[in-house]
């Protein structure tokens, strides 16, 4: 019965852990002043070296970038990855999430 009782006990908490979990997410940022062949990389760098991220594509095209972040929700906000293009000198805004 006590073994029971502990598998029972270990499974529930092991459920309520899998739900506090986050789930990744992934947010699209339009990034400006993008005109020249290092603007992109450094978009990704400033990115990157965000804690909480996971990974970073940075596409540039007529001076405007969109860069695609997915990252860990619980660790950072989309609001903190526009504010460290913006701090690298590329203002952005998130054009969409998932």
């Amino acid at each position: 019965m006590k073994t029971l009782f502990r598998i029972a006990l270990t499974a529930s908490a092991l459920m309520l852990a899998g739900g506090a979990m986050a789930a990744p997410r992934t947010v699209t940022l339009e990034v400006e002043n993008v005109s020249c062949v290092s603007c992109a990389p450094i978009v990704k760098k400033a990115l990157s070296r965000v804690p909480g991220v996971s990974q970073v594509t940075v596409i540039e095209a007529d001076g405007m970038a969109t860069a695609t972040v997915t990252f860990d929700d619980e660790k950072v906000t989309p609001e903190a990855l526009t504010k460290a293009t913006t701090n690298a000198g590329f203002p952005s805004t998130v054009k969409g999430s998932s």
